[in-house]
């Protein structure tokens, strides 16, 4: 087995030749056993271990000689070793989740810790081919996706799992052979948890029944599965870049019409992206949430927003979609500041300046006005402006006469018209004369400030990054 394990290693890429690792241990069989290989393997590899051992004080004597067991085996090894107390019914509670997914975040919380404590670049678990079957006969039980039914992986992150080419009854006759005694977890015999009754009813009832060996036929579908998705995630990745907008910093923004072009299956991968890229996880997220995203950026209505679990809030507005967490959206900056001319002003609260100046030499009408929507740099009619002007940020009641256009309109009425996502308006800064604006810069000027043949004195503005630009 120790060949087998140290082949496992090599393929997946598991471990650095002078690598620190951490392994949690309970004294079971299986993370005894990965212990021992691992020491076995320590000179050869130039790994330095550290076994962290995690007492849920749920079954009071039976875990203090746990505790006991693995202080024993970690000394006669010279393993260095860590026993962290944590009580998990209480966590459980606290955080309103079962003992089992409790046990499971504050074991990886702990390894974490550990790993940072000690400079360990990976974290051992002892999960066996046994368990690969367990886990993927738990998610179908919960109606998963492709993702669910391809099992654990050898290496995720920082985690690695050399054994989950390996069934029990290698490990616990390993563990024989070597005479190291290890502990049995009797809640492990109680049909009490999920992966309890899935490992002592469910399994032996389709291997008895169908005279088969489930585990073998079920890890076989999880590595085949795995590759499909493997390319799906592949295709998924082009498409969510496609769809993936440039936003305001705060939480993801992506283009519904990308997402339209495409089968509701990858607007579903994207969309479940675009979540667990601004969570930083999909806990708590389950597939009637990604749906009622997809609806809302299919179906919904401009201005609608989705609460989703953990604070995730999905939210639409023409053709984006944005997922950020509440809270996160911060307030947009208030400035007003008059420009001079001809002078630079610097709008430090967006990190921009404006320079403004006069344009000398003859004038060449046809040039201003054909600059005049959306560019960086704007040409008015300095004399029509008659006064002082000011770069700030949108205030109630501002009104606006589009280049080339007869009315006059409310700023807001102009947002809608043109599509501009409701998140963004606030953010987006305006030259004004009192309450009326000359430019919202980086979309459009006022028809009443623009450059015609009668114009005698031209006025440039200038938009830009802020100081570090100009110094």
């Amino acid at each position: 087995m120790i060949r087998e394990v140290k082949e496992t290693i090599k393929k997946y890429e598991l471990i650095k030749k002078g690598e620190g690792l951490i392994v949690g241990v309970s004294g079971g069989a299986d993370s005894i056993c990965l212990l021992h290989i691992l020491h076995t393997l320590k000179e050869c590899m130039q790994i330095e271990l550290t076994a962290v051992h995690i007492n849920h004080m749920l079954r009071a004597g039976e875990a203090l000689e746990d505790e006991r067991y693995v202080e024993r085996i970690c000394a006669v090894l010279d393993i260095r070793l860590e026993i962290v107390r944590i009580d998990i019914k209480k966590s459980a509670q606290k955080q309103k989740i079962s003992l089992e997914e409790a046990g499971r975040e504050e074991r990886y919380k702990t390894f974490n810790l550990m790993a940072d404590r000690y400079g360990a670049g990976r974290i051992a678990v002892a999960h066996n081919k046994n368990d690969q079957a367990e886990t993927v006969l738990m998610n179908i039980i919960r109606g998963s996706g492709l993702n669910g039914l391809q099992g654990m992986e050898y290496k995720r992150g920082a985690v690695i799992r050399p054994l989950l080419g390996v069934e029990r009854s290698a490990i616990e006759g390993y563990c024989k052979k070597h005479n190291l005694n290890p502990r049995i977890d009797s809640s492990n015999l109680e049909s009490i948890y999920t992966r309890n009754r899935v490992r002592l009813d469910l399994i032996p009832y389709i291997d008895h029944l169908f005279k088969t060996n489930i585990t073998n036929s079920i890890n076989k579908m999880a590595r085949l599965i795995k590759d499909d998705n493997f390319f799906i995630e592949q295709q998924i990745d082009q498409i969510y870049n496609e769809a993936k907008l440039d936003g305001d910093g705060v939480g993801i923004s992506l283009d519904i019409k990308v997402l339209k072009k495409h089968p509701i299956a990858a607007a579903k991968r994207i969309i479940r992206n675009a979540i667990g890229g601004t969570k930083g996880d999909l806990k708590g997220i389950g597939s009637k949430h990604i749906e009622s995203v997809v609806e809302l950026a299919i179906a919904g209505r401009t201005g609608a927003v989705i609460q989703l679990p953990k604070g995730v809030r999905a939210a639409k507005s023409y053709n984006i979609l944005k997922i950020y967490i509440e809270g996160e959206q911060e307030k947009n900056p208030i400035f007003n500041k008059k420009i001079q001319i001809p002078g630079t002003v610097f709008i430090d609260e967006i990190n921009k300046h404006i320079d403004a100046g006069i344009v000398d030499g003859v004038l060449d009408t046809k040039n201003f006005t054909e600059t005049g929507d959306g560019g960086i740099t704007q040409f008015f009619d300095y004399e029509k402006i008659g006064g002082p002007i000011y770069v700030r940020h949108r205030e109630e009641g501002d009104v606006f006469k589009p280049l080339y256009s007869i009315g006059t309109k409310k700023l807001k009425e102009f947002f809608i018209d043109n599509k501009i996502p409701r998140q963004t308006r606030d953010s987006i800064p305006l030259i004004s004369k009192g309450r009326e604006i000359v430019w919202i810069i980086g979309y459009k000027i006022s028809d009443k400030f623009k450059v015609t043949e009668n114009t005698k004195t031209v006025l440039r503005l200038s938009f830009g990054d802020g100081r570090h630009n100009l110094e």
